[in-house]
């Protein structure tokens, strides 16, 4: 059939199928997702395993290891490396790009239960799909309000606990970085003159508290058709706890840690300050997942900051401030593309007009 016969016969069919390809068009564009670059990350998953109190040949021997055996055969894995570090070991597996990362996720995970035993105490393997490497797209930082004297980096504590979570439930947040703070610690102070007159040492203090802050696994206790697991909870969880701590008994007197140290709350030494247009503050980096419209990711994250600012930091005397986003790049880029679309769709509509 003449498509150019067809078509001048039959203008209203042609007219009405160019608007259905118009339409459709449109669709797809508003639907597409945008992003200043093209993504071009390859797919990786971090493992993080946690040991309280174990050393890094102890997380290596007996956690990183045992891991490896398993998560070296997953098709697509073409790199894996590992850490160890006081109390936690990372694996991070590197996958070809064009792996489907929700795959990989289900395939680690399924491996990991084939690690034949950990030792007591350890916790269980949390997965983290975003990979190190990816850089946040929009940065927010915590700061205090005029009236509240409190330093922020003592603020880190109520952000992980309390402002994490309406970040992270945001639709496509991967993951967030968080750097700036201080967390709530647990401080004892020694009196050197003390433990002398007892004879102990800082070494013995450290060892009771260490010993005495573990759950512990006891076994299974089978009742009938039921097999209960019992545990041992004997984790920290104030001040009098710890400071009667026994050091030290003869069968007549009992040393206790509130007899040569004292115990209080307080903040972790700040290796990393951040600060913002002068202001100190606490960083919070939201990274995307793959193939998420970053306009649409902003807006949200910027009405979820609005909404605290106005709701439960308020009362605190807080607040959050977008100090970094790509929004303004690439709109900027998008209607200048509009522009040269508009430009070289017109001077192609003249020049064949005219000849």
């Amino acid at each position: 059939m003449d498509i150019i016969r067809f078509s001048i016969k039959n203008p209203v069919t042609v007219i009405v199928g160019v608007l259905i390809l118009l339409m459709f068009g449109l669709i797809s564009l508003r639907k597409l997702p945008i992003q200043l670059a093209p993504s071009v990350e390859e797919p990786v998953i971090a493992v993080e395993t946690t040991w309280p109190g174990a050393t890094p040949y102890e997380i290596e021997r007996d956690i990183i290891e045992e891991q490896e055996k398993v998560l070296k055969g997953i098709p697509g894995l073409y790199e894996m490396e590992s850490s160890s570090l006081n109390g936690i070991g990372t694996v991070t597996l590197r996958f070809k790009i064009g792996t489907d990362i929700d795959n990989a996720l289900l395939r680690v995970s399924n491996k990991l239960d084939e690690v034949p035993s950990y030792p007591e105490n350890v916790d269980k393997p949390i997965l983290n799909a975003a990979g190190a490497e990816s850089p946040p797209v929009v940065w927010v930082m915590l700061k205090t309000a005029e009236g509240n004297d409190r330093p922020v980096s003592t603020y880190l504590t109520y952000l992980e606990e309390e402002l994490r979570q309406y970040f992270e439930r945001i639709d496509g947040v991967a993951d967030l970085f968080i750097r700036g703070g201080a967390e709530t610690e647990m401080q004892v102070s020694v009196e050197p003159e003390s433990l002398a007159s007892y004879q102990l040492t800082i070494d013995d203090v450290i060892t009771a508290l260490q010993r005495g802050n573990a759950n512990i696994s006891a076994g299974n206790l089978p009742v009938g058709r039921h097999d209960n697991r019992i545990r041992s909870v004997a984790e920290y969880r104030d001040v009098n706890e710890i400071l009667n701590v026994v050091l030290k008994s003869d069968g007549e007197r009992e040393v206790k840690v509130g007899d040569v140290a004292s115990a209080d709350f307080g903040y972790e030494k700040m290796d990393t300050p951040v600060i913002s247009r002068y202001d100190p503050g606490i960083a919070i980096g939201v990274r995307m997942e793959p193939y998420t419209n970053i306009l649409d990711l902003t807006d949200r994250v910027e009405q979820v900051v609005e909404e605290l600012n106005d709701g439960v930091l308020k009362e605190k005397q807080l607040w959050l401030q977008i100090v970094s986003e790509r929004r303004p790049y690439i709109r900027g880029a998008i209607n200048l593309l509009k522009q040269n679309i508009l430009i070289g769709g017109s001077l192609a509509i003249i020049i064949l007009l005219i000849f």
